[in-house]
């Protein structure tokens, strides 16, 4: 048992672990130490192993931790054993196992050697997941962008959990994408600027550790993507990208106005992008737009939504307006449509492309959280309407020009 120790003790020592946590750590190794000598009754010396184990995980768990952390350990991200560290090929990676029912239940983050860190974990009935579902991870650039893929998972639930993604210095956005399979959830996160970035598979309890720092070496190039028009969040985009499913389309991105798009495929020259637009054959309305770095893409609505939209707004005012991709709940009716954010007042943006405004003067909103975003509750005089599938920039918006609770 003692030689057992020790050996535990080499594998602590090879860990690089911040000083103030390093010494508690060799105290309660030398404490177990004496307590097993003393005791040689073979029950009680599997207690005391049993107990030191369970402390020395639980310290070395937070070996990756920042010293601002270390001083208070409810705020350390509980980290399983290293699975392994994901190696990237053309930007793409994947790994786990087949499972079913796994929901996305928590999110932390630290900071650790120069690196912003994410911790995404899993869990089945309430229970953390051993082990790592199958997952597949994608890097891309122009905008730069990390498309996370979960097979087997059905929910969300770290709603607010989401913000703490957003406090990272180095992401712009975070935001779930539509998916006709209803055993995978899709989602990105959006970055400012070229990352430096690493991805660590954890086991017991089940993790991806996202890793990501500035590339101050990296040069911005233009690219020329190969895109469909853009649609509000729903089952169209869906639809669209499963037609799009044969030519391997790249991903599904969000545009400057809170609208979706297919990327077929991003190219280094314009004529590369038309070469390959004219050799594909498909229903699909596609064309060429080109962009720099971590400039957010244009958004082009589809033509008809945009014609009866314009038709139907002629009379609203139309400076600061902001427009986002929502789902929407009212009269005990679920569909897909937009709202509008204007200086005074919302327009809800039906599937149909009708408009209602709502003067802010006579209505209250209210901010919940919603299973993967927040949810805004529009109380009328006569209605209740309840918005989902918004983020912190839409409320940023929002109380510019009004109070909600």
């Amino acid at each position: 048992m003692d030689n057992r120790l020790l050996d535990l003790k080499k594998e602590y020592d090879e860990i690089d672990i911040p000083a103030e946590l390093k010494s508690t750590v060799e105290t309660g190794i030398e404490r177990g130490k004496t307590q097993m000598k003393k005791n040689r009754i073979t029950n009680k010396f599997a207690k005391a192993i049993a107990g030191i184990a369970a402390a020395f995980l639980v310290l070395t768990m937070a070996v990756n931790v920042s010293p601002v952390l270390a001083g208070a350990m409810e705020e350390i991200p509980m980290l399983g054993r290293l699975v392994k560290v994901l190696q990237f090929n053309n930007g793409e990676s994947s790994g786990g196992e087949l499972t079913d029912a796994s929901d996305i239940s928590g999110i932390e983050a630290f900071e650790n050697a120069g690196y912003e860190s994410i911790v995404i974990n899993f869990s089945q009935d309430g229970i953390n997941q051993e082990s790592m579902g199958s997952y597949k991870i994608t890097y891309n650039e122009n905008p730069y962008t990390m498309t996370f893929e979960i097979g087997g998972a059905r929910r969300i639930s770290a709603v607010e959990d989401f913000e703490k993604i957003l406090q990272n210095k180095n992401v712009k956005d975070v935001y779930e994408i539509i998916t006709l399979d209803d055993s995978l959830i899709r989602f990105v996160i959006v970055f400012n600027n070229p990352v430096e970035y690493k991805v660590e598979e954890m086991e017991s309890p089940a993790s991806l550790v996202v890793s990501v720092r500035e590339d101050n070496e990296y040069v911005e190039k233009k690219t020329y993507s190969l895109r469909t028009d853009s649609h509000p969040y729903g089952e169209t985009i869906g639809i669209i990208e499963e037609k799009l499913m044969s030519y391997n389309a790249g991903r599904v991105l969000k545009d400057k106005d809170g609208l979706f798009f297919v990327e077929v495929e991003c190219f280094d020259t314009k004529e590369a992008a038309e070469q390959k637009l004219a050799e594909l054959s498909t229903d699909v309305k596609l064309f060429v737009e080109e962009r720099t770095g971590s400039e957010t893409p244009k958004s082009y609505p589809a033509q008809q939504e945009t014609g009866q939209r314009n038709e139907l707004t002629t009379e609203q005012p139309k400076n600061e307006q902001a427009l986002y991709a929502v789902s929407i709940i009212t009269d005990n009716n679920q569909y897909y449509g937009n709202v509008e954010i204007l200086v005074d007042g919302i327009n809800i943006i039906d599937e149909y492309n009708q408009v209602k405004h709502l003067a802010y003067q006579n209505i209250e909103l209210t901010k919940y959280n919603g299973e993967s975003s927040f949810i805004l509750e529009i109380i009328t005089p006569d209605n209740k309407i309840n918005v989902s599938g918004v983020f912190s920039d839409f409320f940023e918006e929002l109380e510019k020009y009004t109070e909600v609770k």
